[in-house]
């Protein structure tokens, strides 16, 4: 099981993705503007209305970047993951409800559909469509500051967990 805590919605610094096991640290994510102006307007909105995230690898290599297309719509994000062969994987993960009565969203990743599911206070997960498997799960308690937990349960998905750790967390975090 990974965790990391965010002290302050606003702050842009790294944040140390630490492996619970072991207590080494697997990566960092850190929230990402495209300019003083979003910013500004985030800092008004207490850090909700842009949900932007770049997530780096224990050597600090960029591996995943997510970008909100519009923050007063529905949640719609564009997110790239770069693997270590330099090979990029783009994606849209859009969230097509008016309400907030449905927590799920479905992606395409690797030929394969996806859905990510929020329980409210409990784990949130994404499933294999197809197989009906969940493949990871994440849980922001209530608590300050936010400790975030995640966990990839496949194991055949290794080389992606920095991806869907994104994915939670720009999907879930800024709600």
């Amino acid at each position: 099981m990974y965790k990391y805590k965010i002290y302050n919605r606003l702050s842009t610094s790294l944040t140390k993705i630490i492996d619970e096991d072991t207590n080494d640290y697997i990566g960092y994510i850190q929230k990402n503007y495209s300019n003083i102006f979003t910013r500004s307007i985030d800092l008004i909105g207490d850090g909700k209305f842009f949900n932007s995230f770049k997530v780096y690898n224990k050597n600090k290599d960029l591996v995943f970047i997510s970008k909100q297309r519009n923050p007063f719509k529905f949640r719609n994000f564009i997110i790239n993951f770069y693997k270590e062969n330099n090979e990029s994987i783009s994606l849209n993960i859009v969230d097509k409800h008016w309400f907030k009565l449905s927590e799920k969203t479905k992606f395409t990743f690797l030929n394969k559909d996806y859905e990510l599911h929020k329980n409210m206070g409990e784990w949130a997960y994404i499933i294999n469509i197809e197989t009906n498997q969940r493949v990871a799960r994440w849980k922001n308690p209530l608590t300050s500051p936010l400790s975030n937990y995640f966990e990839l349960l496949d194991e055949s998905l290794e080389e992606y967990k920095l991806l869907f750790l994104g994915i939670f967390h720009t999907y879930l975090y800024g709600e």
